[in-house]
């Protein structure tokens, strides 16, 4: 964990420094600001996880700091000698408001709650990345089940899918064709890829088996084999924003 101490009296910065060595949390790196402008020239720096910041500091404050980095959020832990500040701190998320001169096993509590904090934070937003990452991820393979098999197909081998009632009839590059007794907006969902449009109510089409689009007669999609998948009404304009968007 990277900590930030910020304030402008060095024996505080050195109470500061005493009691983090103290703490027992592994991996800590500490570096000090004794004003504004080498706290934000260090906060550009050095990226810290966690802010120990006093209050007075020359002519500016620790709000002003606070407020140049906004919106950017950093975890924050005042240690200050003005007790008429604590609403104005905690209305800007601190995560503690320590008075001078502090109890050493006060900052020890303040410090190791906010580790704990900081660490969940991080696993979280590994979380939200990782979910993001599998939401953004096309699927690969899917398993599509018949009467008496399992065929786990390439989902960029299929050319297209075709509506029958409750089936769904698959046509892929060998020419293979594969029947299943779901709906073709059940496997839309499924693929859920920007590759895939639903040009027709009977009709889902891997668009990078497309390699002409005629807009006469309404419009169909032409594939490598000479299939023509026709192109409803009110599909057509999405099927030439795809075109727009990936082809041209």
């Amino acid at each position: 964990m990277k900590i930030l101490i910020i304030d402008d009296e060095k024996m505080a910065r050195e109470n500061c420094l005493m009691v983090l060595a103290r703490t027992g949390i592994d991996n800590l790196v500490i570096r000090e600001a004794d004003s504004v402008s080498t706290a934000l020239q260090a906060i550009d720096e050095f990226d810290p996880d966690l802010l120990l910041l006093d209050i007075q500091l020359h002519d500016k404050t620790g709000f002003d700091i606070l407020e140049t980095i906004s919106p950017r959020y950093i975890p924050t832990i005042f240690i200050t000698a003005y007790n008429d500040f604590a609403l104005k701190a905690f209305q800007v998320s601190a995560l503690d408001y320590l008075l001078k001169p502090f109890d050493p096993s006060d900052l020890t509590t303040a410090l190791l709650k906010a580790h704990k904090r900081i660490q969940n934070d991080k696993i979280l937003e590994q979380l939200d990345v990782f979910r993001q990452q599998i939401k953004n991820t096309e699927p690969k393979r899917i398993v599509l089940n018949t009467s008496d098999m399992l065929h786990i197909v390439d989902v960029e081998d299929i050319t297209y899918c075709l509506a029958d009632g409750a089936y769904t009839h698959f046509f892929f590059t060998n020419r293979k064709e594969i029947l299943v007794s779901k709906t073709l907006a059940h496997f839309e969902s499924v693929i859920s890829s920007n590759q895939f449009i639903r040009t027709h109510q009977s009709y889902l089409v891997n668009m990078r088996h497309v390699t002409q689009f005629d807009k006469r007669n309404g419009g169909f999609l032409i594939l490598p084999n000479g299939i023509e998948i026709p192109v409803s009404t009110r599909k057509k304009e999405e099927v030439l924003a795809h075109f727009k968007a990936n082809h041209l």
